[in-house]
């Protein structure tokens, strides 16, 4: 086997990732590769696979990644599962679920790819060994020789984002098998946005959709899309937005902000729109341009609403209360999501502050 590492976070990064893979594996089992980013992801995995070859099974790494005790036994124990296997991550220094692998699914009218049990905690879910996937964590992909003799390059339609996406489509239109093996790694989630071209690196929704539709038209095949969700909004949330009188901050421009904008009138004054990452300033959602967060004079909305899911806590703390003035005292809420098979429904839930 050859175990290929990207490094996209320098020094420090590296190391630990090396020192988790030699603390976790056994002799004499891999040969290592390491492969600092240049441009951007796609191009330096094509990079590393003309380097490495194909005549060998290929592990590719972020250098985000923390091996953990046992990785190389599963991953030989479901070896012949799938062409192409992954693994289930947390959150770093976490029982925090970020993905259990991937499933497609339409959500409304839109098709995306969605983390299995994101932000569960890991005691919470029944384990299930090994599962068919239609996608995997990019930083954590085992591919076998068979299969990157037929598909040897990561398409830079990807930009940064979606090559590994798209190497799986193209992978599975060849007849492989993707999995996911029910084994915790931790996952930084940072390897590739650690690029300095923001429209390359940024995290942000807005400079992901169109990259991403485009992708969803050429490469999947629409019968791989098995679940079809709904979105619905409490009415605890539905009150909030229309009987609340003065102007409402919405935090975030993302997915559910674009849903709820569905839903009720935010090309209305009432509403106004934040962001914390400066590659979002100024671009234009619901006809009105988004304010830098830093910008904002707080005591002028009756209530802010934050939108990002899983992480609004954290956004609270590390970037909204240090902002807040002493005198603001409206409420500060964030969206939870209640899903089951069928419905994802949006609701409330104040933070103290």
């Amino acid at each position: 086997m050859n175990i290929v590492i990207i490094n996209a976070l320098g020094n420090y990064a590296i190391q630990r990732c090396i020192n988790s893979l030699y603390a976790t594996t056994p002799d004499n089992k891999f040969d290592l590769f390491v492969f600092r980013e240049t441009g951007f992801r796609e191009q330096t995995l094509n990079k590393a696979l003309k380097t490495v070859g194909t005549e060998e099974d290929v592990l590719i790494l972020g250098d985000d990644i923390l091996l953990t005790q046992g990785w190389f036994e599963i991953l030989m124990t479901y070896y012949s599962e799938a062409d192409i296997l992954g693994m289930s991550m947390l959150y770093p220094d976490t029982t925090k679920i970020q993905d259990r692998g991937y499933d497609l699914v339409q959500i409304d009218d839109q098709v995306t790819v969605e983390a299995a049990d994101r932000g569960k905690d890991k005691q919470e879910v029944s384990h299930f060994g090994f599962r068919l996937a239609d996608s995997l964590c990019g930083c954590f992909v085992f591919a076998k020789s068979d299969i990157l003799k037929k598909v040897n390059e990561f398409s830079e339609e990807g930009q940064n984002r979606f090559g590994e996406f798209i190497f799986f489509c193209q992978a599975r239109k060849q007849g492989a098998k993707i999995g996911v093996i029910d084994h915790f790694l931790y996952h930084g989630g940072v390897s590739t946005k650690s690029n300095p071209d923001k429209k390359l690196g940024s995290i942000s929704y807005a400079f992901e959709k169109e990259i991403w539709q485009d992708i969803v038209n050429k490469y999947v095949d629409k019968s791989w899309v098995k679940n079809r969700i709904r979105q619905t909004v409490s009415p605890e949330l539905e009150n909030l937005l229309t009987v609340t009188t003065g102007r409402i901050l919405i935090y975030g421009i993302g997915t559910v902000t674009e849903f709820l904008g569905t839903k009720f009138d935010f090309y209305s004054d009432r509403f106004t729109f934040c962001t914390g990452l400066p590659e979002e300033a100024g671009l234009k959602v619901f006809d009105k341009p988004v304010e830098h967060i830093k910008d904002l004079k707080f005591n002028n909305f009756s209530l802010v609403l934050i939108t990002p899911l899983f992480i609004a806590n954290k956004i609270y703390r590390q970037a909204l209360s240090p902002l807040l003035p002493e005198t603001f005292d409206s409420p500060v809420y964030a969206i939870e999501a209640d899903k089951n098979s069928e419905e994802i429904k949006y609701s409330i839930k104040e933070l103290t502050h």
